[in-house]
Formats: C-alpha cells, sequence, structure tokens
C-alpha cells in the first residue's frame, strides 16, 4: 500500500481548512493510500469528528513526524525522514518546505501577499514540487505572482452537500464564521449593523451568528454589546447536526469577511473560498455575501447577491422578503450551485491530481 504523510500546522484551530485537509485525507485512502497526519495526539481528529461529522478513525497520527516537520531539519535529516513517503501533502505557512517524496504537493489556502524565505532557494525548492494546490482560483492568482504557473493545480474544498438539505424555512438569517479567525476577520460586526438597519424596515426576523470560538472571550462581548436589543441569537461552537439544522430553517445567509479590505493589497484579509456559503446555499438560503474573494466563484447570476456593504446587504434582503417568488426561484439556483462543490467533484479533481 502507498505511504501518505499530511502535514497541517494549523491543524488545532478546527476551521474550514483543516476540514478541507481532512477530506483530502479520506480521499487518499480511498484511493488505495495509508495516511499518515503529522500530529502530536488524536485529541483534534476526535474533535474533528463530531465538529465535522466525519470518520477518521482509519488516519494515522505520528507524534515524532510532526516534530520533524513543524521544527527546522538538517537537509539530511529531511532528505531521510520524506523520501520514505509515497506522497505528501504540506500545508504552507507562506513557505516552502524541501521534501523528497515521490509525489510532493504544497497546499496554499491563504492568499500571501508574498512567499517567505530567499527567492533562490525558494526556486530550488520548487523543483521537487509537482503541484501547487490551491483552494480557490482567486488564491492561485495571487500567489502565481511568486510560484511556477504550470506547476498550478486548484482543487475546491468538497463540500457535504447531500448531508445539507432545505427545511421548514423561518424568518431566520444565519452566519456561519468563526469569531476568532486566525488569519481574517470575519466582521460580525458589520452583519450586526445590516440587520439593525433591516429591523427599521420589517419585524419578525431573527439573525444567529454561529461559529467557533477557541479564546477571545473579548471579541464575542463586543459583538454581544453592539447586538444588544437586536433580534440576535449566539451560537459558539456548534457541531455538525447543530449546523445543519440551522442551516435548514434559514432563509438567507450573511458572510461581511473582506469589508472594507482591498483585495489587490491584503489578499489575506478576505474570504479566501467560502465553504460555509457553499453549505448554506446546499440548504436552500439565499446568500448575500460581501463581493471579495473567493465568494465571486461562488455566487453567480440568480443564486444569490454579492454585496459591497451592510447597507446592500439589508437593502437586498429586504427585497427578497417581498418577493417570495424571486426568494423562491434563487433558493433552487443556490442549491443547484452548490452541487459543484460537492465531495464526489472534489473526488474526481483528486484523482486527476494524483496521476
Amino acid at each position: 500500500m502507498k505511504k501518505a504523510l499530511i502535514f497541517d500546522p494549523y491543524l488545532d484551530t478546527l476551521g474550514g481548512g483543516e476540514r478541507y485537509i481532512f477530506s483530502f485525507a479520506l480521499g487518499l485512502i480511498k484511493n488505495g493510500y495509508s495516511v499518515v497526519l503529522a500530529w502530536p495526539t488524536r485529541k483534534e481528529l476526535d474533535a474533528a469528528e463530531l465538529r465535522f461529522g466525519m470518520d477518521l478513525s482509519q488516519v494515522a497520527i505520528d507524534a515524532t513526524a510532526h516534530a520533524l516537520c513543524s521544527q527546522k531539519t538538517a537537509y539530511t535529516e529531511r532528505l531521510s525522514f520524506t523520501k520514505e513517503y509515497d506522497l505528501i501533502f504540506w500545508v504552507s505557512d507562506g513557505s516552502l518546505p524541501f521534501l523528497f517524496s515521490k509525489n510532493n504537493l504544497i497546499h496554499l489556502q491563504v492568499p500571501f501577499k508574498k512567499m517567505g524565505g530567499n527567492s533562490t532557494i525558494t526556486s530550488l525548492k520548487s523543483v521537487f514540487i509537482k503541484k501547487f494546490v490551491y483552494n480557490s482560483d482567486f488564491t492561485r492568482t495571487v500567489l502565481e505572482k511568486h510560484l511556477q504557473k504550470d506547476k498550478g493545480f486548484v482543487l475546491y474544498p468538497p463540500i457535504d452537500t447531500e448531508s445539507f438539505k432545505p427545511g421548514q424555512k423561518e424568518n431566520l438569517i444565519l452566519s456561519v464564521a468563526r469569531f476568532d479567525s486566525p488569519s481574517h476577520s470575519k466582521r460580525q460586526d458589520v452583519l450586526i449593523e445590516a440587520f439593525r438597519k433591516l429591523s427599521e424596515k420589517v419585524s419578525g426576523y431573527k439573525l444567529i451568528l454561529a461559529g467557533g470560538l477557541m479564546g477571545e472571550e473579548v471579541v464575542l462581548q463586543k459583538l454581544k454589546t453592539a447586538a444588544a436589543g437586536l433580534n440576535i441569537e449566539f451560537v459558539l461552537n456548534p457541531d455538525f447536526g447543530k449546523l445543519k439544522e440551522l442551516y435548514a430553517h434559514a432563509k438567507f445567509f450573511w458572510h461581511a469577511a473582506g469589508y472594507e479590505i482591498n483585495e489587490q493589497t491584503d489578499p489575506e484579509k478576505v474570504e479566501h473560498f467560502g465553504m460555509a456559503t457553499v453549505e448554506a446555499m446546499a440548504s436552500g438560503a439565499v446568500p448575500l455575501v460581501i463581493a471579495k474573494g473567493g465568494q465571486k466563484e461562488i455566487i453567480t447570476h440568480g443564486n444569490g447577491y454579492l454585496c459591497q456593504d451592510a447597507a446592500e446587504i439589508a437593502a437586498k434582503t429586504f427585497e427578497l422578503i417581498n418577493d417570495a417568488e424571486t426568494l423562491n426561484e434563487m433558493s433552487k439556483l443556490a442549491v443547484k450551485r452548490s452541487r459543484d462543490f460537492s465531495i464526489s467533484e472534489f473526488e474526481k479533481k483528486l484523482v486527476s491530481l494524483l496521476q
């Protein structure tokens, strides 16, 4: 059996990027690989199984491999260690490692403005890399200013669209995003302002802000203070079942990452793709999101709105509230579009990547 090693320095954040990594691991197993995750303990895998609804029992853990991957190691040591694998899937932190497996894949989830390290050394490391795997065309476009274009491969995050189904819709607006995202602010404050504007025109709606929170209680408290007096509920660290329930009942999905950010000068600070947006669409929720980054690849004509600010999010939502026919049609188109990012589509592209 072929051996694969996966290294993700951000694994303990358990965000959308980590869900991508676990899905990649399962895809490798499905294609005949034994998979080792370079990580100290299974604690994060156990938490991931609950949060993402995945069975990760076949993914092995190697603490020694984690130590060798996460620390600077001598060239000869890295050569000896990595050449034992048939494939290595390495999540970049903005730099490139020396890797010597038969098939070295560097995954780039963040559109770094520049790659770290000496450019000459980076070019040398690139010689040993078969593909740079990007999570969106937006990320690819930013990074190919520094990396070889002929080695680029866009593999959109896999969304378990079959698990998300439209339910009995309620007067509910939903946002799903980390409250303390380590890479870029999700700007729930903008959504609170949008809901304040909407509430001046219509009553009977609730905004639910759901997402992970590992720490930074001060961030959450500021949001709760801003939401005082409004029909807004906060749902912290929901598991997969709770998320499905929320998506199923929501009529609208709001997201504001990237607001007031220039995506040309600060590409890291906008939404790199938008997994939660696709999940919402699969559940029949019509998305209204800030028109930045990878969101523009998801939402096309008729299945949602790309907005510039809180006022536009509120205004477009108000229009749809008063136009049930259009809302229903957009909901159906959102479901249809979401299938382009399904697990089956991900697995098809993964097979082509492994060839």
